[in-house]
């Protein structure tokens, strides 16, 4: 008996398991895209545990809002936050819409902000944390680090984040209360400090680290912050203002609710799907895939990654191609501050584990060069799925966060 799995928007699989489990998010529909500019601005003049944002301002005030790349439906979201601020009295030329990193490669999007930065009156700025001239210093930490952030965000008298609730670690139940901030809006060195993998094996060092970002908000004077929860459609499914610890705890509620799943029995075959736009296919969300795939796979099974990965493996991932031992790669891989760090730990821990194939657009020499098995058709996961006894299938796997019943608290 086949099941038939759906990949992507035009391409199905017959899976012939002997048993077949789906684990999917739960349906929850979204805000309208209509409705979404009303909502914030309705949000934001009562805010979770904070009072209305005309209370926070004065005449004349400097307003900055810092958007996370990201984010499903952002610009009719920006329009309800400059919305709210003209409703408190901050005029539109005295708003600065400062965009993340990652939005200048989208070109489409960034021009859609230019137009309407244009059409609102607002300035539009972007963090470029390679350039020194961005960043000013806002202070020094407990520890005694610096700390600094992008210069309109510490020259505004009102900072605004908009961030992307994304709870999909297993160590985090927690959204950090400005994570949309810190360390998105600061210098290379830092940035890259947060992405040496080592925080991960470290509690007191993860803990540090959480105590920093906090820093970075108080500092900076940030009493108000928003926070999205998308659903499988990546539309709105929830956004929330008001006090960024109320938020983050709202938000992180409401990601759980939607994407944490209990499964009954692990499996010796286990489907990640990455689905969505070209966002949503990098190696930061394979990492992701790996790390929860991991959680309800049974030992010596296999694993496939669905994706239609089209980036290029950075330098952390080519330490794979390389003739060094498990052991020495980890430990360079740990000392690594890259962006595919810690999906390289990921992959090298799965890859000692047992067999990991991956579906992409990328070279098949590519791919088994960093050690993996490439595959091309659904016909070629029809076939492994003849093997299996129980094939669980993630979707959406990049933002699921499944567990084990027997080990759900």
């Amino acid at each position: 008996m086949s099941t038939t799995l759906k990949l992507g928007d035009d391409e199905t699989c017959s899976l012939e398991s002997t048993r077949v489990t789906f684990v999917q998010p739960a349906t929850h529909n979204a805000i309208p895209s209509a409705h979404l500019a009303a909502e914030l601005r309705a949000a934001l003049k009562e805010p979770l545990h904070f009072p209305p944002l005309a209370s926070a301002t004065v005449p004349g005030d400097r307003a900055a809002i810092a958007l996370e790349y990201g984010i499903p439906q952002a610009i009719p979201l920006v329009e309800g936050a400059l919305a709210a601020l003209q409703d408190a009295g901050v005029e539109q030329s005295l708003v600065t819409l400062l965009l993340s990193s990652e939005f200048s490669q989208d070109a489409k999007l960034q021009k859609n902000f230019q137009v309407l930065a244009s059409t609102k009156g607002i300035s539009l700025a972007n963090h470029n944390p390679n350039d020194e001239e961005c960043t000013t210093l806002l202070g020094v930490t407990r520890a005694g680090r610096p700390l600094r952030l992008h210069r309109d965000l510490c020259d505004a008298d009102l900072v605004l984040p908009i961030g992307l609730c994304h709870l999909t670690s297993t160590s985090h139940e927690v959204l950090p209360s400005f994570g949309s901030l810190f360390p998105l809006f600061s210098d290379r060195e830092t940035i890259d400090r947060y992405r040496a993998p080592i925080a991960a094996a470290s509690k007191v060092i993860s803990t540090e680290r959480q105590n920093e970002i906090n820093e970075a908000g108080w500092l900076l004077g940030v009493g108000l912050t928003v926070q999205i929860v998308p659903n499988r459609k990546n539309e709105v499914a929830a956004l929330i203002a008001g006090e960024p610890t109320a938020v983050a705890q709202a938000a992180s509620t409401k990601y759980r609710e939607i994407w944490a799943r209990a499964v009954e029995d692990s499996g010796d075959l286990v489907v990640a799907t990455i689905n969505g736009d070209d966002s949503q296919q990098t190696w930061q969300n394979v990492g992701r895939a790996l790390e929860l795939a991991e959680q309800v796979l049974d030992a010596g099974g296999v694993l496939v990654i669905w994706t239609n990965l089209a980036e290029a493996p950075g330098g952390s991932l080519r330490r794979l191609a390389g003739d060094e031992e498990v052991g020495e790669i980890e430990r360079e891989l740990m000392r690594d501050r890259l962006p595919d760090s810690w999906p390289a730990i990921l992959l090298s821990r799965a890859l000692s584990r047992g067999a990991v194939y991956l579906r992409s657009k990328l070279a098949p020499e590519l791919i088994e060069s960093l050690g993996l098995a490439p595959l091309a058709t659904s016909d070629e996961l029809a076939r492994l799925s003849r093997n299996s006894e129980h094939c669980l299938v993630l979707d959406d796997a990049q933002l699921l966060v499944p567990r084990l019943k027997a080990v759900v608290k």
